[in-house]
């Protein structure tokens, strides 16, 4: 039997995730049935889920490398960062980000297994949040996942959007989310 290398893995999931992604932005996740996966990726059941356990399997991928890049997308250039990079995401990028709040809403199996994918990424979350703190950019007076969520609610809602065909100015969203995080001189606890 001859011996499949790593690159061969990695592109066939790639393969997958790709296909999986057009199908889920066509469909939902519950449109995007295994036939429609097939169909999207131009291979059969077998080979899709030698690669992955199910389909929620494979949308947890796509939501978890959605999740990885909106992370760092922050981590390296803050909010404003994360908002220019989202305003130049393909539309299948953007659905699978607004398909993965759903189902963080209705779906606590997906939700459970999201959560132990993005374990890792929380610490280089707090530590972009806490050095923005130390050079006075980010309020000190709540919690620093707090800070985070606001400023994911926020990108989050403009990516559903800029989905939708918005012609939202992104200047202005930057601005009032950065305002919203500046310290306040009358904050309080």
């Amino acid at each position: 039997m001859p011996k499949v290398t790593q690159e061969h893995i990695e592109a066939r999931r790639t393969q997958i995730l790709e296909g999986a992604r057009r199908a889920l932005a066509k469909y939902g996740y519950d449109g995007a049935t295994v036939v429609r996966l097939e169909e999207e990726t131009g291979l059969s059941r077998g080979a899709i889920f030698n690669y992955f356990h199910d389909k929620k399997d494979v949308f947890v991928a796509l939501a978890a490398d959605v999740n990885r890049r909106y992370i760092e997308a922050i981590a390296s250039g803050g909010f404003a960062g994360a908002i220019d990079e989202l305003a130049r995401e393909s539309p299948e990028f953007l659905a699978v980000l607004a398909e993965t709040e759903v189902r963080l809403y209705r779906d606590q199996d997906f939700t459970s297994r999201m959560e132990s994918t993005s374990a890792e990424l929380l610490p280089k979350l707090e530590a972009w949040v806490e050095a923005q703190r130390e050079t006075g950019a980010l309020r000190t007076d709540l919690d620093w996942l707090d800070l985070a969520r606001f400023g994911t609610i926020v990108i989050n809602g403009l990516a559903l959007r800029l989905a939708g065909g918005d012609k939202t100015n992104l200047e202005t969203v930057t601005r009032l989310l950065e305002d919203a995080l500046r310290p306040q001189a009358d904050a309080k606890r």
